[in-house]
């Protein structure tokens, strides 16, 4: 696995989804990616004219990216924001907590042109993995619809 990307997996009544790339950054801007196709399954509509950055501190790995993805439907659900780009600066240790800053473009849901995809109620810790490889991150996680 040498590119980053992410897969839709097979699952009972939820999104599931395994996200992968080079390292922890890619690998979580993949899981925002899975999250917006998600939404509408079409993220080359998403025209990059609006701009917004976040700053994200959690105890661990897997809640940094919870609360990352979490954050992400909270921006969806409060002001109507899509993504179609999502930049991580970093994600770093700081003592006994995780940091993550991500720069994010995109615009705000118009259903007559972005398309209409399920609805993201949470997400899950359920079967949550994130695994760190030599030279690959690969990630597991559920979008509870």
């Amino acid at each position: 696995m040498k590119q980053a990307g992410f897969k839709f997996e097979e699952h009972t009544a939820d999104v599931k989804v395994r996200c992968w790339g080079k390292d922890l950054e890619e690998a979580f801007a993949q899981a925002a990616y899975a999250l917006m196709e998600t939404i509408t399954p079409n993220l080359n509509k998403i025209f990059k004219v609006k701009s917004k950055s976040i700053k994200i501190v959690s105890e661990d790995r897997e809640a940094l990216l919870f609360d990352f993805l979490s954050e992400l439907l909270y921006i969806f659900d409060v002001e109507r924001l899509l993504f179609s780009q999502i930049k991580l600066k970093f994600i770093k240790k700081v003592e006994d907590q995780f940091e993550l800053e991500a720069n994010l473009k995109g615009e705000i849901f118009n259903k007559e042109k972005h398309e209409i995809g399920t609805e993201v109620k949470a997400i899950t810790y359920s079967y949550m993995n994130i695994e760190i490889r030599n030279n690959n991150v690969e990630i597991q996680v559920i979008f509870d619809i």
